[in-house]
């Protein structure tokens, strides 16, 4: 029979697991950090029971700190994008692998509510909940694949409470807005990348990323199948997009067509200038030299020009938003948005502009009643007619 026991503010239970085969002496397991008696029960059965039907786990003595490295290292890294890979690293390295008060307990000492504190700690130190919630999605993974990897019998993620995200209006531009900055960058070298972000909704990688052979004139569709990304200690490379969904075609109108072949003749002719001195790689957007352009570059001219023709300041990612906004407004089928966006889902979709959806509730009731009168008219005439 499990001991529970209460120390300071949690609960704690010891587990007899019998006698070691190898040293003859009787082994305990003990596990603390339980805010409730009847879940520290609940915990202690559950060990009972597993020791019963020969199910039981050794419950890990590696490090939490050790453990993540580990974990990433060795698996989750080599599951996503580099990109995502370093910014996971990021923030690996400054919120869980050191000051902290979980990253030298062992695994299998650390409980659900030692999460909880761990999050409200962070949230303490003035971090966003969206910002927390993602240290947790990470917390919760590694420890759902050291349950895989035989190494905890549970994972305490599960059942922790992290802070919800609250969504923020999104910052978009209206139609005069948008109408006002492309007038005013109309012979900016970079007005064609603003006029693909407005038009098509794609990610500033994606735009960035854009190679010739991607363009069909013709048919006016873009192929997008590459994004530019940055990779520490190895630059600017085209890589994989965000999500297998991400790879689409976008059909885009006459006048977007005109300004690109404008452009592609503009380009031709400042390479002809240019000599050997530039490198072609097709890209759609380049520098003079015909390389990659820095992402960050397009911010500093996005922010000049907003400023010179003082319409509200947003990011260049918002003109994507921008962008799928003007389509819900005006009625198009959410499906159809999901799919130019590249959203993995249309869920996704919905959550950012569902708010944005024209208002066509106001003839439901009438429907609803003409419905139903309707089917009353047809079962009358039915009546009169057995009469």
């Amino acid at each position: 029979m499990a001991h529970i026991r209460k120390r300071g503010k949690t609960y704690s239970y010891t587990v007899d697991m019998g006698v070691d085969p190898v040293t003859g002496k009787r082994r305990q397991l003990h596990k603390g950090g339980f805010t409730r008696k009847k879940d520290a029960e609940a915990a202690a059965r559950k060990v009972e029971l597993s020791l019963d039907e020969n199910r039981f786990i050794e419950p890990s003595k590696k490090k939490f700190s050790d453990f993540i490295d580990e974990w990433f290292n060795n698996h989750y890294k080599n599951r996503i994008r580099n990109t995502t890979a370093v910014s996971r690293r990021y923030l690996i390295e400054k919120h869980i692998l050191q000051n902290n008060s979980l990253c030298n307990k062992a695994i299998s000492e650390i409980s659900t509510a030692d999460l909880d504190a761990y999050y409200n700690e962070k949230l303490a130190l003035g971090y966003s909940g969206s910002y927390v919630r993602q240290i947790h999605q990470i917390i919760n993974r590694a420890f759902d694949q050291a349950v895989r990897w035989k190494k905890l019998s549970e994972n305490p993620a599960v059942d922790t409470d992290p802070p919800s995200i609250r969504k923020k209006e999104l910052p978009i531009w209206s139609i005069a807005h948008i109408q006002t900055f492309l007038a005013a960058c109309r012979k900016e070298p970079h007005y064609v990348t603003f006029l693909l972000a407005i038009y098509t909704g794609m990610r500033k990688g994606e735009i960035l990323g854009l190679r010739w052979d991607d363009v069909d004139m013709k048919n006016g569709k873009i192929q997008v199948n590459k994004s530019l990304s940055y990779i520490p200690e190895e630059g600017y490379q085209l890589g994989s997009l965000k999500t297998p969904k991400s790879k689409r075609l976008i059909p885009i109108p006459e006048f977007v067509i005109n300004e690109l072949i404008t452009h592609k003749g503009n380009q031709n002719n400042w390479k002809r200038l240019v000599g050997e001195s530039f490198v072609d790689q097709d890209l759609v957007i380049c520098t003079a030299e015909g390389s990659a352009v820095d992402p960050r570059n397009l911010s500093r001219v996005m922010n000049r020009i907003v400023r010179s023709v003082n319409v509200p300041k947003i990011r260049f990612h918002d003109l994507r938003h921008t962008h799928a906004s003007i389509l819900v407004s005006k009625g198009v089928d959410v499906v159809r948005i999901s799919a130019r966006m590249g959203h993995a889902n249309p869920k996704i979709t919905l959550e950012y502009y569902a708010h944005l959806l024209p208002n066509e509730n106001d003839d439901v009731a009438d429907i609803f009643h003409n419905a139903i009168q309707d089917s009353s008219d047809i079962r009358e005439d039915k009546d009169d007619k057995e009469m």
